[in-house]
Parts: structure tokens; C-alpha cells; sequence
């Protein structure tokens, strides 16, 4: 390898970039556990995920003026850090949405067959209408399913600028709309405040980022104001719900459930115990959401790098393979999605590794064997089902 390459740090379980890189980088791979101050001292730039902190501790001293996050989120990054020292940052935002939206229906559905509850009765109320929440927002309406948004952000930019969404201003504002949720048809009417979808939703799912505003938002001021037996979602970060205070309500919900846990990968017991669905962190981690994670962050390593043969780089998804469930008219439709959305993607197999070993949490997730997300034929499929009468 040339001398000349910039140096390149990548985490070692970020799949499908191996071997990308190379003619263009002095690239080392390297196990999030084993990336530190003494590690990255040299490199220009960083490939990392959400289990590598970058702060001051980390940074200081280094060569590394751009990281890349195969990831969502952010919140693992001090940003303001960064920004003073002149480092920039890329995310992969929206990578995993469709892979977090099958863990919600899935789970949902899941609860509906064991507690005997008509999902399509239900309300889903959508905490941050994101790339995630908008695109549950939308799944869930083709089943049948209402929903109310609540995003004050979004609200008020809509407020201002009702055309904010079109598709003419989202190019003027360089968004990339081949991976984006369509939001065209939606005014600010169609969001609404946390009171007014407490007090009208049975069902809770939280997608909102982690920061100042949103650590603890779960509360008990908010578990005060829920419906009595409404079912809670928490796919986001685990630092949004104030556990303790959960599990001291847990008695005013119907069922929760939890992908995201305070003090990953330590999680709390007791609140594993009071969980309905638990996982370890793994709502996103779909093979179609790992494959957008490193294009995604490939192209934006092209573009910090003007390295135009990435630009559109991309990597094909795998051929499909279609569901070999039956479907039973003699079942409910609740039933009948349940059977089709679990042999997709069987949660409570993971529930019950979770469970019979909650020390293990990294080891689940970094071995997690990724599954194929909800293609639209098959949700076609679930619409099908839904609209029976």
C-alpha cells in the first residue's frame, strides 16, 4: 500500500465494506472494544458504530478529522467536540427504518394474539415521525391501522412552509429522495402534541433521537398520562425511558416491550423481568438495514473524499425468498398477520436467548444472523389479509 493513502479506521463487524476501501485507503480493521486513543492516533478518518464513544477522551491528540457512522443515530458522538475541532460527521440516517418498523408490526401483532387484542382497534401513536416513524406511520395505515404522529419539529416546519416536503424542495435542499419517506401528502393538521396522543392512543411507539430533550421523556409525568393498558414500544435508545419509573407503572400497562436498554450492554434486571417482548438491541439489524448502513456510508465517504467512483456505489440486495405460510381463514386476521410476520422474523427466539442470558447482551446482537425485512409483496400480502372481512 501507498504511504500516500489516508489512513482509515473501520470497525470489524460492519459487513459488506471489506475490500471497498482499500485501493483508496490505508484501511485497518479493527473490533469496537479494541478502537481507542492509542489505535486511531494516526488515522485521518473513523468507521465506526454506535458502541464506539467519540469524544474528547478518544479524539485528542489524533489525526482524524471526519468520522462516519454506520448508524442512524449520533448520540454516541460529541458532537460539539467535533464541530470545535474542525471534525466532521456523516450518519446513515434512515439505514435500518424498514427493519425497525418489521420489529414494531411484528411485536405488535404479538401481543394482539396473546392478549387477545384487536390491533386493528388499536391507535398507534408515533413519538418522532422520522425516517423510522414515518415509515411505520405509513405501514401501519396500509393495515388498516390509525395512526397519529406527534413530532413538534415537523409540525412547525410544515407551519411555516407547507411545501416543506415536496419533492422540488427537498432537492433544493440536496436531499437524497431515492431513500427518504414520502411525506407529500402530509400538512401540520396531521401532527399532533404528546397530551393529545396519550390521551387517544392504546398504543405507544417511541422514535425519537437521543439528546437533551428526549433522555428520560418517558417519565412519570408521562407514564401518568397513558391509557390504562396501553401497550409501550421502545426501539429508539434506552436512555429515553426513566426505567425505574416504568417498572413502578408497570401495572397501568397492557404490554411492553423493549429492544433498547439504559447502560447497554449492562441491562437493568428487573426491568428485563417486567418486559412482555425483550431483544437486545437488534430491531434494525436486517439484512437489507446493514447493506443501506455501509452504501450509505460509503457515499458519504466519496463525498467527503471526492472520490467520485463511489459516488453511487451500491450493493444489491439478495434474491428474495417468499413466505411458505399458510394462511387459515378459519383464524382471526390478528392471527393469521402474526403467523406470516413471525416466520419472517421470529422475535421471541430472541426474546428467549435474551432472557436465558441477559450477561450475554453484546455476544446476541454482534452474532445476531441478520433476517430479510418486510418486502412490499409481502406486505401486499398483509394487506390482503387485513382487508378481510
Amino acid at each position: 500500500m501507498s504511504n500516500n493513502k489516508p489512513a482509515i479506521i473501520i470497525d470489524s463487524d460492519i459487513p459488506f465494506i471489506q475490500g471497498v476501501l482499500e485501493p483508496f485507503f490505508c484501511t485497518k480493521y479493527i473490533k469496537s472494544a479494541d478502537i481507542n486513543s492509542q489505535t486511531i492516533k494516526s488515522a485521518s478518518a473513523l468507521i465506526i458504530r454506535t458502541r464506539t464513544k467519540c469524544n474528547q477522551e478518544l479524539l485528542e491528540g489524533s489525526s482524524v478529522n471526519s468520522i462516519f457512522t454506520a448508524t442512524i443515530g449520533n448520540d454516541h458522538i460529541d458532537m460539539k467536540y467535533c464541530t470545535e475541532n474542525g471534525i466532521a460527521v456523516y450518519n446513515a440516517a434512515g439505514c435500518n427504518a424498514n427493519g425497525v418498523v418489521q420489529y414494531v408490526i411484528t411485536s405488535l401483532f404479538i401481543t394482539g394474539r396473546s392478549f387477545k387484542r384487536d390491533v386493528f382497534r388499536d391507535k398507534l401513536g408515533i413519538i418522532g415521525a422520522g425516517n423510522v416513524g414515518e415509515r411505520l406511520a405509513a405501514t401501519a395505515t396500509r393495515l388498516g391501522i390509525e395512526v397519529m404522529r406527534c413530532d413538534p419539529p415537523l409540525k412547525v416546519r410544515l407551519q411555516e412552509d407547507p411545501l416543506f416536503f415536496s419533492e422540488e424542495k427537498l432537492i433544493e435542499r440536496g436531499v437524497d429522495t431515492s431513500f427518504y419517506p414520502d411525506r407529500s401528502g402530509l400538512s401540520s393538521s396531521d401532527y399532533f402534541s404528546l397530551n393529545q396522543v396519550l390521551n387517544s392512543c392504546s398504543v405507544i411507539s417511541f422514535h425519537v433521537p437521543l439528546n437533551e430533550e428526549t433522555t428520560g421523556m418517558c417519565s412519570k409525568e408521562f407514564m401518568s398520562s397513558i391509557n390504562q393498558g396501553a401497550v409501550l414500544i421502545n426501539s429508539s435508545r434506552g436512555e429515553i425511558f426513566d426505567e425505574d419509573e416504568v417498572i413502578r407503572c408497570r401495572s397501568k400497562l397492557g404490554a411492553l416491550i423493549s429492544d433498547v436498554w439504559s447502560g447497554e450492554p449492562e441491562i437493568n434486571p428487573k426491568y428485563l423481568e417486567v418486559t412482555n417482548i425483550a431483544t437486545p438491541h437488534i430491531a434494525g439489524y436486517s439484512l437489507e438495514g446493514k447493506i443501506n448502513a455501509t452504501v450509505f456510508t460509503v457515499r458519504n465517504i466519496a463525498k467527503h473524499f471526492k472520490i467520485e467512483s463511489l459516488i453511487d456505489f451500491v450493493i444489491n440486495y439478495p434474491d428474495e425468498v417468499d413466505s411458505n405460510t399458510i394462511i387459515d381463514s378459519r383464524h382471526s386476521k390478528v392471527e393469521i398477520i402474526t403467523c406470516m410476520t413471525e416466520d419472517r422474523f421470529p422475535i421471541m427466539q430472541q426474546d428467549k436467548r435474551l432472557r436465558d442470558n441477559p450477561h450475554n447482551f453484546e455476544n446476541l446482537r454482534t452474532e445476531y444472523k441478520y433476517r430479510r425485512e418486510f418486502s412490499d409483496s409481502f406486505l401486499k400480502k398483509l394487506e390482503k389479509v387485513a382487508n378481510l372481512k
